[in-house]
């Protein structure tokens, strides 16, 4: 059986012909289709300006395209009117691209080259020869270079980002591919933000995914797109390779950070936000106001942490009210890679204090508040002060 990286190269081809090829074929103009599906095209295409090669260049092309929007996904050569056509565009004038995408696109399989290396200085803007461009990478194995060209595409062909997007991030699963997508992310194209979203959605890719942004500088990204990627690679249980992400952002700030920020979850505060089960941080980040109307509950404050040792240390004071109900309401602690409870109390008396040994094999701890008000009791309202979070020895 082959090795998976093995099979990458197949399946990013298969995933640019179903994507790219369909929205080259649809350029053509329905004029065209109707020329290309008549009897006559080769008497029709030696009226076209026969002294000009620039107008038999783009009528292959537009041709080749018509053809293409006939069964796009085949990715089939041209005709070989099509391609005599695009071959005498090319002896009148030999620089047209539309004339070296058809005459390329009608080589075999294992194409030339040095046809195409020379084919890809004409012109970085016609979608038709860069999409041959890209199928002659593919077939050569060349990732590197393929991708390349699909950065070509994304600058040029807007609307066509997000089907690329998606045979980007198959490239992406490749290992192969990382140095290349550091180097292109690198230069900051206006891609790059929406590329890596759509990426973070893709448990494959991940880890690579990962790796690139580690070596790209902060400048080129957009920090709504990194704190996207933290939770991406948190939600996946990637938790090192999030946090490793959470640190490099938060820098600036102490390593354990006080009060109740919410600007990075999951490793900052994640609040309950909902209609009567409320908690939000009024006048900075001093105090949680918490809100939980009759019938409400769940978890309105929690917080994923490394576990720096094997014991932890929480305590903090709160204002609750009522204080029969406030006393019901627990704070808890538990491996996030484990369901069970590690540590559990309650917030009885106006305080907050959890002491937790942790288990040798517990990476990162979640740190939970949680609880309800009673159906037939008060809403419970007030705040709680910043916790205090120790790690022990």
């Amino acid at each position: 059986m082959p090795h998976a990286a093995e099979t990458q190269p197949s399946r990013l081809r298969l995933a640019l012909v179903v994507l790219i090829f369909p929205v080259l074929a649809i350029l053509s103009a329905a004029q065209t289709l109707a020329i290309v599906g008549e009897n006559s095209q080769p008497d029709k295409a030696a009226t076209i300006a026969p002294w000009d090669g620039s107008a038999q260049a783009h009528f292959a092309k537009a041709a080749y395209q018509g053809q293409l929007a006939q069964n796009p996904a085949t990715a089939e050569p041209p005709t070989d009117w099509i391609a005599n056509l695009a071959l005498e565009a090319y002896r009148r004038q030999p620089l047209v691209p539309g004339a070296l995408a058809v005459i390329g696109a009608a080589q075999p399989g294992d194409g030339n080259a040095a046809f195409w290396g020379a084919a890809a200085k004409i012109s970085r803007r016609d979608t038709l020869l860069q999409g041959m461009l890209l199928n002659f990478h593919l077939q050569a194995d060349n990732l590197d270079d393929a991708i390349r060209v699909l950065n070509q595409i994304l600058q040029v062909r807007v609307e066509q980002r997000p089907a690329a997007y998606i045979a980007l991030t198959q490239a992406l699963r490749d290992p192969r591919s990382v140095d290349t997508f550091v180097d292109i992310l690198g230069t900051g194209p206006d891609w790059a933000d929406g590329f890596l979203v759509a990426a973070s959605r893709d448990k494959e890719a991940l880890g690579n995914l990962g790796l690139i942004r580690q070596r790209l500088s902060d400048d080129v990204v957009d920090p709504k797109t990194d704190r996207r990627l933290v939770h991406a690679f948190a939600s996946a249980g990637e938790f090192q390779l999030a946090y490793d992400l959470y640190a490099r952002l938060s820098a600036e700030r102490p390593e354990e950070v006080g009060g109740w920020s919410s600007e990075i979850p999951p490793f900052d505060w994640t609040l309950a936000d909902q209609a009567g089960f409320r908690a939000q941080v009024l006048g900075g980040e001093e105090e949680l106001q918490l809100e939980i109307a009759r019938g409400k509950g769940g978890v309105f404050a929690s917080r994923i942490l490394p576990a720096r040792s094997r014991a932890l240390s929480i305590s903090g004071q709160h204002d609750l009210k009522p204080q029969q109900q406030a006393d019901k309401l627990e704070i808890s602690v538990s491996c996030v890679d484990g369901d069970a409870q590690i540590a559990q109390g309650n917030l009885s008396g106006g305080t907050i204090a959890l002491d937790a040994t942790l288990p040798a094999d517990c990476s990162f701890v979640k740190i939970s508040l949680s609880g309800r008000a009673w159906s037939y009791g008060q809403r419970i309202t007030g705040s709680i002060v910043p916790l205090t979070i120790t790690a022990g020895k």
